[in-house]
């Protein structure tokens, strides 16, 4: 028990990567498509702290090694979709990107349960879900 607590306290000084956070650019998703503010709120609320490079880094990620994790998922989330980075992409990867999106939100894979226990904020209603894809489909 006392080596657990030692390693738990010596993993503490070891820095995390965080991905830098950065302001919007001329390809972010937002301000390419000109998005309702609506509709911005729960993208940004919902989606941008895992795919983009606008991230709010919560409190618990600056102890590891929930850091350590929270910094893999972020990763692996912008791999998989960077909303920083949209207006970037080729026109047949924005399609696919954007109807991944929509096929995702209706089977409410996304956000993630592991997301939203969490940041209960980022839960969409029926409703939010509805005006989102929505949106989206207007896109495609």
């Amino acid at each position: 028990m006392f080596i657990l607590i030692i390693v738990l306290v010596g993993i503490q000084f070891i820095p995390t990567n965080h991905n830098p956070n950065l302001p919007a650019g001329p390809d972010d998703f937002l301000i390419l498509n000109n998005t309702p503010v609506q509709i911005g709120k729960m993208l940004k609320t919902s989606c941008y702290n895992c795919h983009s490079e606008q991230i709010n880094y919560p409190w618990y990620s600056n102890f590891q090694p929930a850091g350590w994790l929270l910094d893999k998922h972020i990763r692996e989330g912008m791999a998989e979709l960077n909303f920083s980075e949209f207006g970037s992409l080729s026109g047949r990867m924005k399609k696919m990107k954007l109807e991944s999106m929509i096929k995702q939100i209706e089977q409410e894979k996304m956000p993630i349960p592991s997301y939203t226990l969490i940041h209960r904020e980022a839960i969409l209603s029926d409703s939010e879900r509805n005006e989102l894809t929505t949106y989206l489909k207007t896109l495609n």
